[in-house]
């Protein structure tokens, strides 16, 4: 027996491009997920796992995070790791309370829903994150080449996606299931070399078709966090 998620169709019903709040030029004004309990758990326990990966990769030097919002998750990886050069990608108004905090980085304003303009960013990075990001992008395809062409062999790429059982908006539902997204990024020449567990834990539900590579302890994970490098059979 095949199991699939039924559709939203509320959610699909009143779904309007021009409404997506992640994709409208005024995201982050009076925000209120910058000052929530809940994402200030989360942004600590990511930054441990940055941490980590930054220890057990010495070369990591500098970082780009796309779809940073106003930056805390990363004042909180750099209060860990202080001597790195990071760069943060997201919209005039979380670049505002950026720098009304007198935040630690260079933020660049882009507009990421259906494009990527790396004017004024480094060639190459050693570490690229995206957040709960690729899910709220029209076009996710451009997004990751272009990561792709930011990276080198050495490179990491860091993703955090959330798990569907938590009741997440997706633009295209269904590419973020565990299995479609590893093929997705394989297609995009990346290679899934490890996942973390989350820190938050969503209701139980049966494991999808499209999970049979989850590994049974992550199923019910608030967020899949994954470590993608270039693949080494091109």
């Amino acid at each position: 027996m095949a199991l699939f998620r039924i559709q939203h169709n509320d959610f699909e019903q009143r779904f309007n491009f021009d409404h997506f709040d992640t994709m409208h030029p005024n995201e982050w004004e009076n925000d209120n997920r910058i000052h929530e309990k809940g994402w200030e758990e989360r942004y600590e326990y990511e930054s441990l796992l940055i941490d980590n990966l930054i220890k057990e990769n010495p070369n990591i030097k500098n970082v780009l995070e796309i779809g940073s919002g106003p930056g805390v998750l990363s004042q909180k990886v750099q209060k860990l790791q202080p001597n790195l050069t990071y760069h943060l990608i997201d919209k005039p108004f979380a670049k505002q309370y950026f720098e009304e905090q007198k935040f630690k980085g260079t933020f660049f304003t882009k507009d990421l829903s259906n494009s990527f303009d790396t004017k004024g960013l480094l060639d190459q990075y050693d570490l690229v994150i995206t957040n709960d990001f690729l899910e709220h992008v029209l076009n996710p395809s451009i997004i990751v080449q272009t990561i792709f062409k930011l990276t080198n062999k050495d490179s990491i790429y860091f993703i955090s996606n959330p798990n569907w059982r938590m009741a997440h908006q997706w633009v295209y539902r269904g590419l973020f299931d565990f299995d479609n997204f590893v093929y997705f990024l394989y297609t995009h020449k990346f290679a899934l070399q490890g996942i973390y567990g989350s820190n938050l834990k969503t209701p139980e539900y049966p494991r999808l078709d499209s999970e049979s590579m989850l590994p049974d302890q992550h199923l019910t994970d608030w967020n899949h966090y994954m470590i993608f490098k270039h693949r080494t059979d091109l």
